[in-house]
């Protein structure tokens, strides 16, 4: 039996499923010393992910694993590439306190549009490439900018009381960018903690909850660095 201990929310759309995932595999590892790299890592703590989201992914468990900002180039054969977060990139969370149904990730994905026109294609993939530049160039405005999805956000924001009052909030607080987190109901929120306070667009997120009747707890944090050995007894 393993026991985990575990500081991250279950089904809020914060990867607590990926941190279990990424958690054991490595902890294995060391115990019987396999000397699994990164990779092996990654393709077996995947499969974790079929208990929470129905089938293997490596989104989740690659950055809990690699840490900073992670990009999936592809999976046959599994490409991985890490990016260093910039210094002054500050994350904050607000996690409204409402029910979520088992399964919640299966649900999310089935409001997914089965198809999608080129316009917004064209749109993502933009954004997305803007992204990647932007941590490339440690530019936390453009990380933030690019924050804007067209398919899978609008397709979900009914899912999450409250997500146009956060969303508009947090931006007027200093936020660079918003998104739902993952799955959802967790929104998070990018900060260049050089113009904005963190602690100000947190705020500004739980006060956008309340504005739709829900409470809410805000974290106020930076990108990790990926899963690393505390302690062995």
């Amino acid at each position: 039996m393993i026991n985990l201990e575990k500081g991250i929310l279950p089904s809020v759309g914060l990867g607590s499923s990926a941190a279990s995932a990424a958690a054991v595999a490595f902890g294995l590892n060391h115990l019987f010393n396999l000397k699994l790299d990164h990779k092996q890592l990654i393709r077996l703590a995947a499969k974790g992910e079929i208990a929470s989201a129905g089938f293997e992914h490596a989104d989740n468990v690659s950055a809990a694993i690699h840490g900073n900002f992670i990009i999936i180039k592809s999976y046959s054969p599994l490409e991985v590439i890490r990016l260093e977060s910039p210094p002054n990139l500050g994350v904050c969370i607000a996690i409204p306190k409402v029910p979520t149904p088992p399964k919640k990730t299966e649900k999310a994905r089935s409001v997914l549009p089965k198809t999608v026109s080129i316009e917004k294609l064209v749109h993502n993939v933009g954004h997305a490439a803007t992204m990647a530049a932007g941590f490339a160039t440690c530019n936390v405005d453009l990380i933030g900018k690019s924050m804007a999805d067209a398919v899978v956000e609008p397709a979900r924001a009914f899912l999450v009381p409250g997500y146009q009052e956060v969303r508009e909030r947090a931006l007027k607080a200093g936020a660079c960018g918003v998104a739902i987190s993952g799955a959802g109901p967790a929104m998070i929120a990018i900060l260049n903690t050089d113009k904005a306070d963190a602690s100000k667009v947190a705020e500004a997120m739980e006060e956008g909850f309340k504005s739709a009747g829900v409470s809410a707890t805000t974290i106020c944090t930076k990108p990790g660095k990926g899963v690393s050995l505390l302690e062995v007894e």
